[in-house]
Order: C-alpha cells, then sequence, then structure tokens
C-alpha cells in the first residue's frame, strides 16, 4: 500500500494520484501563450522581398473589423518610390489596431509599429492578401525617418545613416538582384 519512505515522500498510488491531480490542476489553470516570431531579415532579402519600396509620410489611418479581428489601413503620401510603380499614395493593411465600435477594443501585434498621421518613414512592403499590401517582416519594413540637430537619418541594423546613403544601399541591393537573376553567360 501507499506508506511513507525513509526520506519523507509519499509513495504508492496516493503519491501518484496527487502528481496527476497536481498536473491536471495547473494545466487547465493556465491560459494559451501566443507570442510572434519574426526571423530576423538582412537588407537584401527585405529588398528582395518587397513589391514597393517608399519613402512616405501617413497622410491617414483607419481601423475596422474583419471577422474576429481588427485591422488597420494606412494610407502614405509617397514622396520617393525606390522600387515598384512610381505612386502619389499607397495603402497598405496590418493586423491590430483599436476600434470604438461596438464597445471600445484595442488588439495589439508584439512587435509591430504604430502608425501616427504625420510620421515619416521607409516602408518594404510585399503582397498580403489579395489586393493588400503588408510590411515585410513586421516592424523590420518600417524603418523610421529620424531628426536631430545633426540632421535626418535612420536607424537600421545599429547603424546610423543618412537617407542618401540608405536609399544607395537599397539601390545596390536591387541593381544586385537584377545582375544575378540576369544571369551571367560564363
Amino acid at each position: 500500500m501507499g506508506g511513507v519512505r525513509t526520506d519523507g515522500q509519499r509513495s504508492g498510488p496516493n503519491g501518484l494520484a496527487a502528481t496527476v491531480f497536481t498536473l491536471i490542476t495547473i494545466l487547465s489553470l493556465s491560459s494559451p501563450a501566443f507570442c510572434t516570431t519574426v526571423r530576423r531579415m538582412g537588407l537584401a532579402e527585405m529588398v528582395q522581398a518587397s513589391e514597393s519600396i517608399v519613402l512616405g509620410r501617413v497622410a491617414a489611418s483607419r481601423t475596422y473589423w474583419q471577422g474576429k479581428q481588427i485591422y488597420t489601413e494606412v494610407t502614405l503620401a509617397v514622396t520617393r518610390s525606390l522600387k515598384g510603380a512610381g505612386v502619389r499614395t499607397l495603402t497598405f493593411v496590418q493586423l491590430g489596431g483599436r476600434v470604438d465600435q461596438p464597445v471600445p477594443l484595442e488588439m495589439t501585434v508584439p512587435g509591430a509599429p504604430i502608425h501616427r498621421v504625420g510620421d515619416e518613414a521607409y516602408f518594404f512592403l510585399q503582397p498580403g492578401r489579395p489586393g493588400e499590401r503588408i510590411i515585410v517582416g513586421l516592424f523590420r519594413g518600417h524603418v523610421p525617418l529620424r531628426r536631430d540637430e545633426g540632421g535626418e537619418y535612420v536607424l537600421f541594423d545599429g547603424s546610423r545613416k543618412g537617407p542618401a546613403g540608405f536609399e544607395e544601399e537599397i539601390r545596390r541591393q536591387m541593381a544586385g538582384q537584377k545582375q544575378e537573376s540576369g544571369g551571367d553567360a560564363r
């Protein structure tokens, strides 16, 4: 039968039952955990994955329900197109946002950028669902344009770069991709 061992621990069926009961209780009280995993992409991978790369200013955003999820639609006033069609405005969607109807509710995605009207950034965009664009690599494809006493700059992979230098790196990556895909007949 179940008795007490010399080390003070219970043994037998009562000890096993207590262990099983404890495990079931812990598992039933825990809630599911959700996480977002983003594979770190280098500039070359981001450029290759992008259908459009633009420098733009957030002109408008709206949030809406689609099924059981909240989405934010962001409209950009394009300052400069580096890849893709040269357009004056561009729209993309992102999972998450805040709605007020039928009740105030906010849905956030860890690591996803927040877009405020007036913010200026480089946006690396790829096709999403039919007719929609999304940011490449969640936050990686949103590179804010910053300003300080030294002028305009971006922070990318831990380095401070001027807009002209960052754009030149993007163009070099695009030129390298064209050379690779063009094939070298040697």
